[in-house]
């Protein structure tokens, strides 16, 4: 976001003094604004970026005075800094044949911007869990009035043939006896961040890995077997092979 703050403007005069002349910024007058993330951080190349239901996305940015109130309508464009990518129809993104990383920015009368960059990828063909299943959660029985996290992390390799796929979005899903389980619930079960937070999206790496973390919070008296089902999924567009990949993780108590 950028801000076009001008408080105090200082004019240095012929005869060595300087004089100062209030330039504050009024409350109502279009101040900054703000490029919204798109919803995929890449594009396949020769194709439109699509949100995480495989449609065409619409780029987004936001005006907002200097009181940081948002200007209804206020008009915006957008601009790509390079030839891999081109805005068509004001808003929408079409990728050249080719792999890179583009940048784009957004402009409404004089203020611009940040630019946000734009991978062109190959196309993700396939997406599986590493490693072999079913993964096991040993729970210790928390002692009384207390309760006990236990996590354990599982993660997914998406390619493009015989290379990886990266950056792609892919989102993680928990089910219980076939039942998906709400993404912001925090009791028993839940997908984690590793730095401890709700979260059920990760970008895959260099190596295209992306992964979550299933913590599991027993209280006491809480039952200690139990089964899940994590379900990954890759939010791009197009068919993949395993789409989407599942991985067993079965909770025992511990021995």
């Amino acid at each position: 976001m950028i801000r076009r703050w001008q408080p105090l403007a200082c004019l240095a005069l012929v005869a060595g003094t300087t004089s100062c002349i209030d330039l504050s910024v009024d409350p109502a007058e279009v101040a900054s604004i703000e490029f919204v993330a798109p919803a995929n951080p890449s594009l396949v190349r020769g194709d439109t970026l699509v949100d995480t239901l495989g449609r065409a996305d619409r780029l987004v940015a936001r005006v907002y005075t200097a009181d940081g109130d948002l200007v209804a309508d206020a008009p915006v464009y957008f601009v790509a800094t390079d030839t891999l990518v081109k805005v068509v129809n004001r808003n929408k993104i079409v990728a050249a044949d080719t792999t890179g990383t583009s940048k784009v920015y957004a402009v409404s009368g004089q203020l611009q911007s940040i630019a946000r960059s734009l991978s062109i990828i190959r196309r993700p063909d396939s997406i599986a869990f590493n490693g072999t299943g079913p993964d096991t959660l040993r729970l210790r029985p928390p002692t009384a009035g207390t309760a006990i996290d236990t996590s354990k992390s599982v993660a997914v390799t998406v390619r493009a043939g015989t290379g990886s796929a990266t950056p792609v979005r892919v989102k993680f899903e928990l089910l219980r006896r076939g039942v998906l389980l709400a993404p912001g619930d925090t009791g028993t079960y839940a997908l984690v961040s590793s730095g401890a937070r709700i979260s059920t999206v990760d970008t895959t790496d260099g190596s295209g890995i992306a992964s979550r973390i299933v913590r599991v919070r027993t209280a006491t008296g809480a039952s200690v077997t139990d089964t899940l089902v994590v379900r990954a999924t890759v939010t791009m567009g197009g068919a993949l092979k395993d789409k989407p990949a599942l991985r067993t993780v079965l909770i025992l108590p511990a021995p």
